[in-house]
């Protein structure tokens, strides 16, 4: 018996309830999954619960959770402070057509933490405020071309799903580019700058394989959108994390506009799309010819209440102990694989990190289906008790302490030494 059957047999064996569930959402959902990024072979398992950084699964099994619902839960499940907001929100009503105070003390914080968001228009997820930054970015132009990285995930929007999932260019709408490739980005803008609405950038990729990026690759193409009069659109869904003013400020950065979303309404489904006065004010529908821009919830009082203390207690001291902590774990991944021989390529910036195998070159996301090491990487993590995101990503939130840290290391160093069996087992064959 091979290691990855192994590997396997021992998560079919102790996951059975998961596996009769997931059959039965097969008969009424493709695959018996809504959302493509939380697969994984053979199937998931189907969560009960979540308390701090800690998920159980319908049979009764603990993991600690390393992928925090895809980087949503920047203050893990069930938050008393953010739980107690929503509590004393609902009685007020769960939304209306009108503003809120929570909703207006929100858009004063988020603007004063990010000096870039002069004003801000509210949305119910990072998908739609990206959509939303395209629209402003292509209407205030005039220009039909969007520029952005392969490999970059911004939302389930077509235009922004150029360079996914082995989706190429898209004529007339969206360019690609590889991330860390400054010249590659110089070349398409001497070509097509003067079409070129808006370079959109995700300031660390996650999806699939988590990169980080070289020093001023960032600032230099801020530097040639602004030489092209192209706008900058930085989507800082995942990334508002690394700082208290979110990846603009650890980055040096002075976008035009700014894409938020994940863990913005504390949990529940929130966005916000937000910049320069003068692009913003196309959406003031007191003057003549304003762009439209509807949406039943957008800055619900539900979202607002959940995200001004969301956002309030992600502070500098936090944030700094969430990025210690994912070094520790990086640390001692580092460590046990260079004790056992196994050659692995650890990424990362801030609370963020991925694992990949130098064995195991296609992405998750382009093929989510596929076996390797990967994939047996985050079965054999999940026998060990820690939930990893698709493709070797690994996040902390800002209640991962101490226990839970020494619990995922332990899980994932185990898990490194099954998919080492499995690596040598590969070489002798």
């Amino acid at each position: 018996m091979t290691a990855s059957t192994v590997i396997e047999r021992v998560y079919r064996a102790a996951t059975p309830k998961s596996a009769a569930l997931l059959e039965r959402a097969a008969r009424v959902m493709p695959g018996g999954n809504t959302r493509t990024t939380s697969f994984y072979p053979p199937y998931p398992v189907v969560i009960e619960r979540g308390a701090g950084p800690w998920v159980w699964d319908v049979d009764g099994r603990r993991y600690v959770d390393m992928f925090c619902n895809g980087l949503s839960l920047i203050h893990g499940h069930d938050y008393a402070p953010v739980r107690i907001a929503i509590e004393s929100a609902l009685p007020r009503g769960m939304a209306w057509s009108g503003a809120s105070r929570d909703q207006i003390a929100y858009a004063e914080l988020l603007t004063q933490r990010l000096p870039a968001m002069e004003r801000i228009r509210f949305t119910n997820s990072g998908s739609e405020a990206g959509m939303l930054a395209v629209k402003a970015a292509r209407h205030f132009t005039r220009r039909p071309y969007l520029l952005k990285f392969t490999g970059a995930y911004h939302g389930s929007y077509p235009d922004l799903e150029a360079g996914l999932y082995g989706q190429a260019d898209i004529p007339g709408r969206a360019l690609t580019v590889p991330f860390n490739d400054l010249p590659a980005i110089e070349r398409v803008m001497s070509t097509h700058g003067h079409e070129i609405a808006g370079i959109v950038i995700e300031p660390v990729l996650v999806t699939g394989r988590v990169a980080a990026p070289e020093p001023e690759f960032l600032l230099g193409v801020q530097a040639l959108a602004r030489h092209h009069r192209t706008l900058t659109l930085l989507d800082d869904c995942l990334m508002l994390r690394l700082a208290v003013g979110g990846s603009a400020e650890k980055f040096g950065l002075q976008p035009d506009l700014i894409i938020l979303g994940k863990f913005l309404g504390g949990g529940t489904p929130f966005g916000a799309v937000g910049g320069r006065a003068d692009i913003m004010e196309m959406f003031n529908p007191t003057t003549a010819g304003c762009l439209f821009h509807g949406g039943s919830f957008n800055g619900n009082p539900i979202g607002c209440a959940a995200g001004l203390v969301a956002l309030r207690e992600l502070t500098a001291e936090r944030i700094a102990a969430m990025d210690r902590r994912r070094q520790q774990i990086h640390d001692a991944l580092a460590t046990r694989a260079a004790e056992l021989g196994i050659a692995i390529e650890l990424s990362g910036l801030g609370s963020v990190a991925g694992i990949a195998f130098a064995a195991d070159p296609s992405r998750h996301e382009d093929n989510p289906s596929a076996l390797g090491l990967s994939p047996l990487f985050h079965l054999a993590a999940a026998n060990a008790g820690v939930l990893l995101g698709p493709g070797g990503i690994i996040t902390l939130s800002t209640v991962h302490d101490d226990a839970a840290t020494s619990a995922a290391i332990a899980g994932l160093t185990t898990a490194l030494a099954s998919v080492a069996e499995l690596s040598e087992l590969i070489r002798a064959s």
